[in-house]
């Protein structure tokens, strides 16, 4: 493939690729948001049906008590009074040879009975029974909700038997309606509820007189809960957006706006409803996804009703997030459009600079080379012309930068050789300053004197050979230690002791815990720096408030020997003993360096040794060292 062609696609496709990346990713955000407002409006949706239907349940209880309770349908049930039928008139009735008063006019019973039937359009029929459970009258209209309610009495009813009465009805003492499910031939599931007529207002004294039964269909009373109208109902297979369902206790489905999925399994009729009805008919509630026939993608909300009903809510995403997928076509169509037109550009704009950047990549490669002396010239209207006079500026900084790194290396080197000498002359120089600041107290006593002058000849030769470091420089800074050997520790212990320690021993407790003698694989003449450094360090950390000083040494396991210093000062924090304790340049005192700590460090490993420290601010701080044994 072509150059030209391959930075084209390349190009066009690092364009292209963050725009669908944002398209995708908004379009997945803006699905999660219909989605999350989908469910939503679900448990909106679904709470309102179910208070709807319980309004209506409770709105037909309500209505069948108050029918229940007339005076008329009271009189009509009373012992002794003869039913005629429907039309018979007022007035009296002749029985064989006696003449008995008919009370109420049972056009005014009846009415009773079908206002009942007709105050809802899913009631369906209402039955008053007698004590013998036969049908007294029947209030009942045809199979169309909007059908001609009619009235039977007489003959008409008395041969009507009502077998599925509630039997809790005769024994009970007030007119809460007894409701259940039953299955109607005609009208498939209806709720049937069983409420008594009480003769007297005596309710505890006399049993009841007869009983109402209604029965309501109940996919008209969820139609009417969920405001769906009946034209919709009868449809047929179309769903639309959203849909009611109410399942029974076993599954089977109540309730659904296709009238030819009323009451089977959903299970069968509806596989992708099999693990959502399954929670339903346990009495569980939430929301959930699921997969229709047709393959759409699905989400309903559900929860428990009475009488072991579950009510579901459903709403179809694959519809409700249409708009975005069209959405996200229409923003890859122009993510890819506006991507070729920058790739365009670029392209073009690349073709231009080619040559220019050809002219300047030789000298640059000279100057990357080391040939700083080269230039970069191009013309004024050349688009790289910054570039180069940039290049051409820092070339020449640099040249400039290089000089003055090397005058920087050279004092550098005198710098950090001062820093050793001056850390070495100090504790010289401390050593003297101790043994002065004694004289005039112990000056008479001869042993003073005898360890005045070792003193001061060990100072002179401290002395003398940092003027020799000073006059070799090289070697000074190389680092290189001598071969080790096997030393004595224990005269390096004293020694340190007796220099530094014990001419402040008024004021500082010192204790030695050594053994006879101590071999060790070292450098003597720098370990003693290390002895002396950590000694100075302990005593200068308690010449505030006193204190005490230990120094111990022994063996250890695995060829091992160690010393350690230990002072009751003021300590460290973690901290410090992690990040800088034996850092260069850092300290804690007021004066000082930095680099003791750092040198000693530096002097132990070189031996194969190794050093720590253990600390905690206000209790005091221990350093030990660890050699290997020339035993």
């Amino acid at each position: 493939m072509p150059f030209r062609a391959k930075f084209f696609l390349t190009i066009a496709a690092f364009c292209i690729a963050p725009l669908v990346v944002v398209c995708v990713v908004g379009f997945l955000n803006e699905q999660r948001a219909i989605e999350q407002l989908a469910g939503a409006g679900l448990r909106d949706s679904l709470i309102t049906t179910a208070h709807r239907s319980q309004e209506l349940f409770h709105r037909c209880d309500e209505q069948l008590m108050l029918t229940a309770n007339r005076q008329s349908l009271r009189d009509y049930l009373q012992p002794g009074k003869p039913k005629p039928p429907i039309d018979q008139q007022n007035g009296p009735v002749s029985v064989g040879d006696l003449r008995i008063d008919v009370l109420p006019p049972l056009w005014l019973v009846g009415d009773e009975l079908m206002d009942f039937v007709e105050a809802a359009a899913f009631n369906t029929s209402l039955v008053m029974i007698d004590l013998q459970k036969q049908s007294l009258l029947i209030a009942d209209r045809t199979s169309n909700p909007k059908g001609k309610i009619s009235l039977r009495s007489g003959s008409e009813a008395y041969g009507y038997y009502i077998k599925e009465v509630d039997g809790r009805v005769w024994s009970a003492k007030d007119d809460v309606p007894l409701c259940s499910i039953v299955f109607d031939p005609q009208f498939g599931d209806v709720r049937r509820c069983s409420v008594p007529i009480f003769l007297t207002e005596d309710r505890a004294a006399a049993p009841p007189g007869g009983a109402l039964i209604s029965y309501s269909r109940l996919d008209l009373l969820f139609a009417s809960a969920a405001q769906e109208r009946l034209a919709q109902l009868r449809e047929g297979n179309g769903q639309g957006n959203s849909l009611t369902v109410v399942l029974d206790g076993s599954g089977k489905i109540i309730y659904h706006p296709n009238d030819t999925l009323r009451h089977q399994p959903i299970g069968t009729s509806e596989p992708g409803w099999s693990a959502i009805a399954s929670s339903m008919t346990s009495g569980g509630r939430g929301v959930s996804r699921f997969k229709s026939t047709t393959g759409e993608d699905w989400q309903a909300a559900y929860q428990p009703l009475a009488l072991g009903l579950s009510l579901a809510q459903a709403r179809n995403l694959t519809l409700v997030q249409q708009p975005a997928r069209v959405h996200l076509l229409w923003s890859l169509g122009l993510s890819l459009l506006l991507g070729l037109s920058v790739a365009l550009a670029l392209s073009v704009s690349y073709q231009r600079q080619q040559r220019s950047l050809n002219r300047i990549t030789k000298r640059a490669a000279a100057i990357a080379g080391g040939e700083l002396d080269e230039k970069l010239d191009l013309l004024s209207r050349d688009d790289l012309r910054p570039l180069a006079d940039s290049v051409n500026l820092m070339n020449d900084r640099l040249r400039e930068q290089l000089a003055r790194e090397a005058e920087a290396h050279q004092f550098q080197s005198f710098i950090k050789l001062s820093a050793l000498l001056t850390h070495d002359l100090k504790n010289a120089i401390g050593a003297l300053s101790l043994t002065v600041s004694n004289m005039e107290r112990h000056f008479d006593k001869p042993e003073f004197r005898a360890d005045a002058l070792r003193n001061l000849a060990g100072a002179a030769d401290k002395l003398r050979a940092l003027v020799t470091r000073l006059s070799n420089p090289v070697d000074t800074l190389s680092g290189e230690f001598k071969r080790p050997r096997p030393t004595d520790l224990i005269p390096l212990l004293r020694q340190g002791l007796a220099r530094y320690a014990e001419p402040v021993d008024s004021e500082i407790a010192v204790e030695a815990r050594l053994p006879p003698s101590l071999f060790a694989l070292v450098d003597a003449e720098r370990l003693e720096r290390v002895i002396e450094n950590l000694i100075i360090n302990a005593v200068e950390a308690m010449s505030q408030n006193g204190g005490k000083l230990v120094v111990s040494a022994g063996k250890l396991e695995g060829g091992k020997v160690f010393f350690s210093v230990t002072d009751t000062g003021p300590g460290m924090s973690a901290d410090f003993i992690k990040d800088r304790l034996f850092r260069p340049f850092a300290t804690t005192k007021q004066r000082g360096v930095g680099l003791g700590l750092y040198t000693c460090r530096e002097v132990v490993r070189a031996s194969g040794g190794s050093i720590n420290a253990e600390s905690k601010e206000g209790s005091g701080t221990t350093f030990r060292v660890v050699l290997a044994s020339a035993g």
